[in-house]
C-alpha cells in the first residue's frame, strides 16, 4: 500500500473510532433519559392519585358543609335535610333498580 492510502485508512478508522464513541456516549445518554422518564411517570402518577384523593375529600367535605351549614343551622333543620337526602337517594336507586329491572 501506498502511504496516501495508509494516511486514508487511518483516517477513517479514526472517525469509525470516533464514531463508535459517539454511538456508545449516546446508548449512555438514551438509558439515562430512559430511566429518568420512568420516574417522571411514576411521579405524574403519584399526583394524578393523589389529585384524585383530594378532590374526594373536597367533595365529601362540601357534602358535610351543606348538610350541616344550611339555613337555621340547627339540628332539627340538619336531620331533616339528611332525611330529605336520604329520601332521594332511595328514590333515585328505586329508579335505576326500574331501569334495570
Amino acid at each position: 500500500m501506498t502511504e496516501d492510502q495508509n494516511r486514508r485508512i487511518s483516517a477513517l478508522d479514526g472517525k469509525i473510532n470516533e464514531l463508535l464513541a459517539l454511538c456508545d456516549r449516546q446508548k449512555t445518554d438514551i438509558g439515562a433519559l430512559t430511566l429518568k422518564l420512568e420516574q417522571e411517570k411514576t411521579a405524574a402518577q403519584q399526583v394524578r392519585e393523589e389529585f384524585q384523593a383530594l378532590k374526594t375529600k373536597h367533595r365529601d367535605l362540601l357534602t358535610a358543609h351543606i348538610i350541616s351549614a344550611g339555613p337555621g343551622d340547627d339540628v332539627k333543620s340538619a336531620r331533616k335535610r339528611l332525611v330529605n337526602l336520604v329520601r332521594e337517594v332511595d328514590a333515585c336507586i328505586n329508579y335505576i333498580t326500574l331501569l334495570n329491572g
